[in-house]
C-alpha cells in the first residue's frame, strides 16, 4: 500500500446497501437486518481486502429522524480521520426521481468537494435489463445537473476483488484533499437548525469568544516564528518548547470552557433526548483550536530545519536496502550500512537541552531560560547512557547490507 494512506468514505441513506458494500470491500461481516437496514451506529475504519489497497470509512445512515444527530456526528468523525481520496454517495437503484432526491440531500453537504464525489449505485441486479442502458444514461444526465460525473454500479453478483478494482481505478483519478465543513454547511444540511435553541446558543457564544481570543494568540506566535533568527543556536529548543506551550494553552482554554459552562452542559443532558448536540459544540471548539495548534507546530518544525546540528540532518536511508539509520558517527568519512560505531561521538558529547518558559500575550511572545537540573544528575545520566551503550554494542546483532551511506 502507498505510504500515504488512501481513504474513502461511504455515505448513504438507511437501506441503500452501504454496509453490504463495506463488508464486501473489507471482507467483514457487520450485521445487516432483514429488509436491508444495517446496524451501523458509529464510524468503522477498515482496509480493503484486494487491489492496491485503501482505507474505507463506513458511517451511520441518513434517514432516521431520531438518530439525526448520531448520523451527523458519525460523518463529522469520518471527515476528521484525515484527507480523503473519494466520497462515495451510496444509493440504491430504483425510481429515478427517488434516487435524485436522495443524492440531492447528500450532495448539498459536499458541494465544495464535488471533485471528490462518486455516486455508487447498488442493487443493480434488480434493474430492468431491457432498458438498463437507456436508464443508466438518463441517470447520468440527471447527475450532471448536480455537477457529478463519476458513477460506479454494483450488483450482488460482483466479486470482492472486482469491487476493490473498480474503486482503485476511481481513486487514481483524484488527489487527496482535506474536507472541512463550515458550521453553516454542517448545521443546515444535516437539518440540525431546530436544535440550536437558547442553551446551545449560549455555548456557541462562549465558544466564539474563546476562538477569537486564541486567534489573537496564534497571530503573535506565527509572527514570532517568522521573525526568529535562523542563525540563533537556540532555534531548535526554543521552537520545540514554543510548540509545547501553544498546545498547553489550547488545552487550558478547552478545559476552562468545559468548566465554566458545566451548568449548561448539565442542563442539555437533562433536557435533551439526544444530548450529542453538546458534544458537537465541544468537538467544534477542540477542532478549531487544535487546527491552529497543528499549523503552529508545522511552522516550528520548518524553522527547526534551519538548525544544521539538528538530528534530522543525520537521518540517512541506505540507498541499497532502504534501512533507516541515525548517522551519529563517522560523519566526516565513510559509513557503511550495518556498521555499529564503537564510540558514539554524538551521544558521548550530548548536553542536557535547555528548557524555556514562555509568556504569550496579544502584545507578543517573550521567553526566558529555565534553570537546568544539577550537574550531578546530568553526570549520572551520562554514565548510565555510556554503560548502556557499551552493553548494547556487545550484544548488538550486526545488520544491514554493508553498502556505503553518503
Amino acid at each position: 500500500m502507498d505510504k500515504k494512506h488512501k481513504r474513502v468514505v461511504l455515505i448513504g441513506f438507511i437501506g441503500c446497501g452501504k454496509t453490504t458494500l463495506f463488508n464486501k470491500i473489507c471482507n467483514t461481516d457487520f450485521k445487516v437486518k432483514q429488509g436491508g437496514q444495517s446496524d451501523t451506529r458509529q464510524v468503522f475504519l477498515k482496509e480493503s481486502c484486494h487491489g492496491q489497497g485503501f482505507r474505507v470509512l463506513d458511517t451511520p445512515g441518513f434517514g432516521s429522524s431520531i438518530k439525526k444527530i448520531e448520523h451527523a456526528v458519525g460523518v463529522l468523525n469520518a471527515l476528521t480521520e484525515g484527507p480523503l481520496n473519494q466520497i462515495f454517495l451510496v444509493v440504491k437503484w430504483e425510481r429515478l426521481g427517488l434516487m435524485r432526491k436522495y443524492i440531492k440531500d447528500m450532495v448539498l453537504i459536499f458541494m465544495r468537494y464535488r471533485n471528490l464525489v462518486t455516486i455508487a449505485v447498488t442493487h443493480m441486479d434488480i434493474a430492468e435489463k431491457n432498458t438498463l442502458e437507456k436508464d443508466k444514461l438518463e441517470f447520468a444526465n440527471a447527475m450532471k445537473s448536480f455537477g457529478l460525473y463519476s458513477i460506479v454500479y454494483f450488483s450482488i453478483h460482483d466479486s470482492k476483488k472486482q469491487i476493490c478494482f473498480d474503486i482503485d481505478k476511481i481513486i487514481l483519478r483524484t488527489e487527496q484533499q482535506k474536507v472541512d465543513l463550515t458550521e453553516t454547511e454542517f448545521y443546515t444540511h444535516f437539518d440540525l437548525i431546530e436544535y440550536m435553541e437558547e442553551l446551545e446558543m449560549n455555548l456557541e457564544v462562549a465558544k466564539g469568544q474563546i476562538v477569537a481570543n486564541f486567534n489573537k494568540i496564534s497571530k503573535v506566535v506565527v509572527k514570532f516564528i517568522q521573525e526568529f533568527d535562523v542563525n540563533d543556536k537556540k532555534i531548535s529548543t526554543v521552537m520545540h518548547y514554543l510548540a509545547l506551550e501553544v498546545k498547553r494553552l489550547a488545552e487550558k482554554e478547552i478545559s476552562e470552557f468545559e468548566r465554566k459552562n458545566n451548568d449548561i452542559f448539565s442542563q442539555l443532558y437533562e433536557q435533551c433526548s439526544d444530548p450529542v448536540i453538546a458534544y458537537l459544540v465541544d468537538f467544534a471548539l477542540k477542532k478549531e483550536l487544535m487546527d491552529q495548534v497543528d499549523n503552529i507546530v508545522k511552522l516550528t518544525q520548518l524553522k527547526i530545519l534551519n538548525d544544521q546540528e539538528h538530528f534530522f540532518h543525520y537521518i540517512k536511508a541506505c540507498p541499497n536496502c532502504g534501512l533507516i539509520w541515525l548517522k551519529v558517527s563517522g560523519c566526516e568519512g565513510a559509513t557503511n550500512c550495518g556498521n555499529f560505531p564503537d564510540v558514539d561521538e554524538y551521544f558521548n558529547s550530548y548536553k542536557e537541552t535547555q528548557k524555556y518558559k514562555f509568556d504569550i500575550t496579544e502584545k507578543g511572545v517573550k521567553f526566558q531560560e529555565m534553570p537546568n537540573i544539577n550537574n550531578q544528575e546530568v553526570s549520572l545520566k551520562t554514565q548510565s547512557t555510556e554503560l548502556l551503550s557499551k552493553e548494547n554494542n556487545q550484544s548488538q546483532k550486526r545488520q544491514g547490507c554493508k553498502a556505503p551511506i553518503e
